[in-house]
């Protein structure tokens, strides 16, 4: 069974919408990620099961806006002119990019193992930047539950990647 984008559109446009005018700023461009984040679920699939489709947008919606300022960045060197040649920007080894992907992936593991309103409260905090005040409304507990849940979360974070060898 596909996603039910519909639904997810009904339920979670506004806020998808005003995370991503957080992240790039404008209000047009993060409009147009909004939905280039929903049009590609919608193209998933329907053999594509994704277990929690909120955190899969909000990934997706992150994603979008991460390569947006990239590509805003670059255009943004473009029109500067050429780097002036005393400046140095290392770029990451093989190495390096390989290590990053595995503590994403490590990271991801951990996140996926925790649970349900712990995981919640972990994703509103740190992928969408909501506050503990803010958290705590939505689910209906006290800014101390909240502060509960996020120490739970990343010292099960931290156990996982230790226990993985990524720490």
């Amino acid at each position: 069974m596909g996603i039910d984008v519909r639904s997810l559109f009904v339920a979670h446009e506004r806020e998808v919408g005003a995370f991503l005018r957080r992240r790039v700023g404008a209000t047009a461009d993060a409009a147009d990620l909004s939905q280039e984040a929903f049009l590609r679920l919608a193209r998933l699939r329907p053999s594509e099961t994704v277990k929690d489709p909120r955190a899969f947008l909000f990934t997706v919606a992150a994603n979008l806006a991460r390569d947006h300022l990239r590509r805003f960045i670059r255009r943004q060197r473009v029109e500067a002119g050429p780097a002036d040649e005393t400046l140095i920007c290392p770029a990451a080894t093989p190495e390096e990019a390989l290590g990053a992907r595995q503590q994403q992936r490590v990271l991801r593991e951990a996140i996926d193992q925790l649970s349900e309103r712990t995981r919640e409260v972990f994703l509103l905090y740190h992928v969408e930047g909501h506050s503990y005040r803010e958290i705590a409304e939505r689910l209906e507990m006290s800014p101390r539950t909240v502060e509960y849940h996020l120490r739970e979360a990343l010292g099960r974070c931290r156990e996982h990647a230790r226990q993985a060898g990524a720490l």
